[in-house]
């Protein structure tokens, strides 16, 4: 599943309303019958998966997910129209919703969505893992101002709706950044990795977490260079994927692929 939007639509001018439907985000998916090494012409699903209000709007960044009842979960975000007197954050509110899918990704509809909007909590990119119990965990980034810079909730019907709308996570120090969760079920443990530097994109570390994302602990430090968004995988039993931005002097030199032993996580 990707985004489109016009080369010369920039994000300033969707997000304060000053482009057109057909020249903003416009949401498409494609499908691969042999892992990745073609893929079919993309299929345009704006209509499904985007409400008309809606201004700027993405899918994921990281991965998304296929639970264990075969639904396909995609974590996305959206941005609104501003609501009251322009202070001069006209665009800049942003809402968290994902996609879903019942079908093997033949047809889309919108599950969860949260668009609470109180300065406290700002959602944007987010992540998601599928718990041992069933529950869909998401994490996203928080674009609010107040302290802290990650928020989470849960999900009980598969991400049709939140349980609770997205809270503060104070157990994840971090800067405003995209981040990846995963879930390994061997050992079970939901995995967390993104920058921990509180103030900079710098320091990727892994967190981990045994009770479903309530609590979190450091759990392996991979340097302490710029760093910026990732994605996590289970490659095997035995190790972690990590893919992640970084470089000596930026985050943004060069894209890395580190496997991680599981048994260093535990």
């Amino acid at each position: 599943m990707h985004v489109r939007n016009a080369a010369l639509a920039t994000e300033d001018a969707i997000r304060r309303g000053k482009v057109s439907a057909a020249d903003g985000r416009r949401v498409w998916v494609q499908h691969s019958d042999d892992e990745g090494l073609t893929w079919s012409a993309p299929k345009e699903i704006t209509r499904e998966t985007k409400e008309p209000h809606w201004r700027w709007y993405a899918t994921t960044p990281g991965h998304a997910l296929q639970l264990g009842t075969g639904r396909i979960v995609v974590p996305a975000n959206h941005s609104l129209p501003p609501t009251g007197t322009d202070n001069g954050t006209e665009g800049r509110y942003n809402g968290g919703h994902c996609l879903l899918s019942d079908d093997q990704g033949a047809t889309w509809r919108i599950g969860y969505v949260d668009d609470h909007t109180d300065g406290y909590i700002n959602a944007n990119e987010t992540t998601a893992a599928e718990l041992p119990d069933g529950r869909v965990y998401f994490n996203t980034r928080n674009d609010s101002p107040s302290p802290g810079t990650r928020a989470d909730a849960h999900s009980a019907d598969g991400g049709e709706s939140l349980v609770k709308p997205f809270r503060p996570q104070a157990g994840l120090s971090a800067p405003v950044c995209e981040a990846s969760v995963l879930q390994l079920r061997d050992p079970d443990l939901l995995l967390y990795s993104g920058p921990a530097d509180p103030g900079f994109r710098a320091l990727m570390t892994l967190r981990a977490s045994t009770d479903g994302g309530t609590t979190w602990r450091p759990a392996h430090t991979v340097d302490g260079l710029p760093a910026a968004y990732s994605d996590l995988v289970r490659v095997d039993a035995d190790t972690v994927g990590l893919l992640y931005e970084t470089g000596d002097f930026s985050a943004y030199e060069t894209i890395t692929f580190r496997r991680v032993p599981v048994r260093e996580l535990t």
